[in-house]
């Protein structure tokens, strides 16, 4: 594992603690971390790698993504490390607003469908008007022949 700068420690711990979750791509290359620009992607990698060992983290592997969840151990690690209150918590621990947005309040009142006026038919089996049925189909100079 290669030495990660405190301060790097610090801010990948932080933006842990804050959101609760973490993404990386598969990329130990890369310059800067997508969400976390002041370190590279190999710190957040190899930091996450040793929280996943000690299981303060569980993690999933997708499409060359990393993604990491705080366990609860985790959290008790991370709070009493940054010395935070018992009252912070990750943003995945915090309740959701429970008023809903006015868009979705306005999703209800629509209907959904089709108009009144709407009368689906299938032309093709309609004898009629002349049609073979489902697949068929007329050459040219063919007349309709059954009744």
């Amino acid at each position: 594992m290669p030495h990660i700068p405190t301060q790097n420690k610090l801010t990948i711990y932080r933006y842990l603690f804050q959101e609760g979750v973490l993404v990386a791509p598969k990329d130990f290359k890369l310059a800067k971390h997508p969400q976390i620009e002041s370190v590279s992607n190999l710190d957040v990698l190899s930091t996450l790698r040793s929280f996943k060992s000690k299981k303060f983290v569980t993690e999933s592997f997708n499409w060359q993504y990393y993604y990491w969840v705080l366990t609860d151990e985790g959290i008790k690690y991370l709070s009493q490390y940054l010395q935070l209150p018992e009252s912070v918590v990750p943003a995945t621990l915090k309740k959701q607003n429970s008023s809903r947005p006015s868009s979705y309040s306005r999703q209800e009142e629509k209907r959904t469908g089709a108009s009144g006026d709407f009368e689906p038919s299938y032309r093709g089996g309609d004898r009629r008007r002349g049609g073979l049925g489902r697949g068929g189909y007329r050459r040219e100079g063919q007349t309709n022949t059954t009744n």
